[in-house]
């Protein structure tokens, strides 16, 4: 049996050496690992690429008519308030707008835990010991940098709110479309609901976290003198217990509500219609 050290022992449990475990402990962190870097390469591409974000764009390659769908990785439209964004600044409109859901999700603490046992192995797995150690003189956790910024993680709860309601506004241009003359109509596509779904999972996401639960009632001395608050509180427990969830689902759906806009924009395929 393998002997560790007292500044190993957490919580009176010795971990387990990897060696003992026969179980598929590695199977999630390999998944974050492919899954996280899978997404940050295809979002910076995307970023990167300034172009094919807009549904309109089909009309420009000879479609009769386009969905009113604008990425969410281009929203808040920043390129629609500042006309000539990027040849002022030189850079895609698009890193303006990902640094808010970024900093929102790097610092929320499922994302921590995850990624600190994928790519950091701090620890890998419960139970299991940290490689390396028994060479680390003094455990700071996160307050030193650059892990402090992770105390941000309340006001990035504020930036990510603005993007949840820029979700609901493009959601709602999503149900209408536009012809070669400019004309709009009210009609549903295929993407519309990839719009719900994303738009839907973002909310849950945001507000099942952490930080929304204790913005709600968590400064309460008594929840008994602010029953409405106690109730609404009671209600994001019970979303936060599928935070984690909400996570994955929303960082997959917002990527494929991008590349879905990307090939309607590029004339990849016409948007199936329903209404």
């Amino acid at each position: 049996m393998a002997s560790y050290s007292a500044n190993e022992v957490e919580a009176g449990r010795t971990p387990v050496a990897m060696a003992a475990r026969s179980d598929g402990w590695w199977v999630e962190p390999a998944l974050v690992v492919l899954t996280l870097v899978a997404f940050s390469v295809y979002a910076i591409w995307r970023a990167s690429e300034a172009d094919l974000y807009d549904g309109l764009q089909a009309l420009e390659r000879g479609a009769r008519w386009a969905p009113l769908y604008l990425s969410p990785f281009y929203s808040p439209p920043v390129h629609e308030w500042f006309p000539g964004f990027r040849g002022r600044f030189m850079v895609s409109p698009a890193f303006f707008v990902l640094v808010f859901p970024l900093s929102f999700r790097a610092t929320c603490y499922y994302c921590r835990r995850s990624y600190y046992r994928a790519f950091f192995w701090d620890p890998p797995a419960c139970g299991m010991p940290e490689p390396g150690m028994e060479r680390r003189r003094a455990y700071k956790g996160e307050t030193a940098f650059p892990f402090v910024l992770q105390n941000l993680h309340r006001y990035a709860l504020y930036a990510i709110l603005v993007v949840v309601a820029f979700h609901l506004k493009h959601l709602y241009d999503a149900c209408f479309m536009q012809d070669g003359g400019g004309a709009r109509h009210f009609g549903i596509g295929l993407g519309t609901l990839l719009f719900l779904a994303d738009t839907a999972l973002l909310s849950l996401y945001v507000f099942s976290c952490h930080s929304w639960r204790h913005l709600v009632a968590g400064g309460l001395n008594r929840l008994s003198a602010a029953p409405l608050r106690a109730r609404i509180w009671q209600g994001v427990s019970t979303l936060n217990a599928r935070h984690g969830l909400y996570f994955w689902l929303s960082l997959i759906t917002v990527g494929l509500a991008d590349l879905y806009v990307r090939l309607v924009a590029s004339g990849a395929f016409l948007d199936p219609r329903i209404i």
